[in-house]
């Protein structure tokens, strides 16, 4: 397999091509391009877009500081990006330009990207252009590469076709929800009305004096919850000596009581309470899964925000104004028939989980054989 350096095969547009009217596009790792609003549903970008580039169909651009990530992307649309971004094209008589950026993205190479940054903070080493173009790509000729390319689109096609369907089922268990018990704010269904605290016990997230403190992972500063993606391994925490020894259980409902974003619903996490934690257990007559789904209600979590407490800038859930929160309390019998619905949506995602798992594999397999010209 020939192996030649980037810079061969591609060159870098130094100037901006002029106008800054379009869609501001962002680098993602996982997605590639994408429009800065529709992802982030906010404006995270300048208001001065005088200095942002224009990038073309068919251009490539990388973030020089987040490369060791895999933020390097084919541009499918045309827009503006930030200046921060690097822009190269390349040469069509000599390279694909999907089987390039499938190489660009392989494992093996955004692990190479890590050693070519300078700087001496981690998350901001920079890679410029002139140590990028010198990394090695494999080269077979061009009609084998397009033949390699389509063989990765459509094994990622398949791994994105299973990722969506994971996602419409994530969704799903509140439709469901809503389904069966109406809309909570109005309590449409006209079940008998009461406030949160008499169908809810809140647990923990009180902070007793310090002395009571045990230190977990040394005296660090406390990590409050900030990400879906919350694992509570990661996070180093002081945990209140007396509850401690009340570790919560993967079926139990925890609420993060700090953001951003305020106020999120955990189910299957293992661990134990500390500040920024909070157990939500049943009170009267109902289940675990009715409670959490009510806690995720969209008009819940608003009223939450809307009344936040702030300390120190750092925002979170008040306490008082939540356990006054109107409420509701379905017929057990529904509530049950509700968790055996909810029962068939896990099997059905687990099917799904599996199946993307083997699909993901399927892609890796393909691009770790792809870069090593086995494909």
């Amino acid at each position: 397999m020939r192996m030649v350096s980037l810079g061969e095969i591609s060159a870098p547009i130094l100037n901006d091509r002029g106008q800054n009217e379009g869609p501001v596009l962002s680098i993602t790792k996982h997605e590639g391009f994408v429009r800065s609003v529709e992802y982030f549903n906010k404006v995270v970008h300048s208001k001065d877009l005088s200095k942002y580039k224009r990038v073309k169909p068919g251009d490539f651009a990388f973030s020089p500081i987040h490369l060791d990530e895999g933020s390097i992307a084919l541009a499918f649309e045309e827009g503006l990006i930030s200046p921060m971004y690097r822009v190269f094209e390349a040469k069509e008589d000599q390279v694909d330009r999907n089987y390039l950026i499938r190489i660009l993205k392989a494992d093996p190479m955004v692990s190479l990207y890590g050693t070519l940054g300078d700087g001496s903070v981690h998350r901001r080493r920079s890679v410029a252009w002139d140590r990028l173009s010198k990394v090695l790509i494999p080269l077979p000729p061009l009609e084998e590469q397009k033949r390699i390319a389509g063989i990765l689109d459509q094994a990622n096609a398949l791994r994105r076709l299973r990722a969506r369907a994971l996602d419409k089922l994530n969704t799903l268990g509140q439709a469901i929800f809503h389904e069966m018990f109406g809309d909570p704010a109005t309590n449409s269904k006209n079940f008998r009305s009461c406030k949160l605290e008499d169908v809810v016990k809140i647990i923990g997230g009180s902070q007793p004096a310090k002395k009571h403190f045990l230190y977990e992972d040394g005296p660090d500063r406390i990590r409050f919850v900030q990400t879906r993606d919350f694992r509570t391994d990661e996070y180093k925490t002081y945990v209140p000596a007396e509850l401690a020894k009340r570790p919560f259980s993967e079926d139990d409902v925890i609420i993060g009581r700090y953001g951003p974003p305020v106020f999120q619903i955990f189910r299957g996490l293992s661990g134990t309470y500390n500040v920024a934690l909070m157990k939500a257990d049943p009170k009267g007559d109902v289940t675990k899964d009715f409670i959490f789904y009510l806690l995720q209600e969209p008009h819940l979590h608003s009223y939450v925000v809307a009344n936040s407490e702030r300390t120190a800038g750092q925002s979170g859930v008040n306490l008082a104004l939540l356990n006054e929160y109107p409420a509701f309390e379905p017929p057990m019998k529904l509530q049950l028939k509700f968790s055996d619905r909810l029962n068939d949506l896990e099997a059905m995602k687990l099917a799904v989980m599996s199946s993307l798992e083997a699909a993901s594999a399927l892609f890796e397999s393909f691009q770790y054989q792809a870069f090593r010209g086995e494909l």
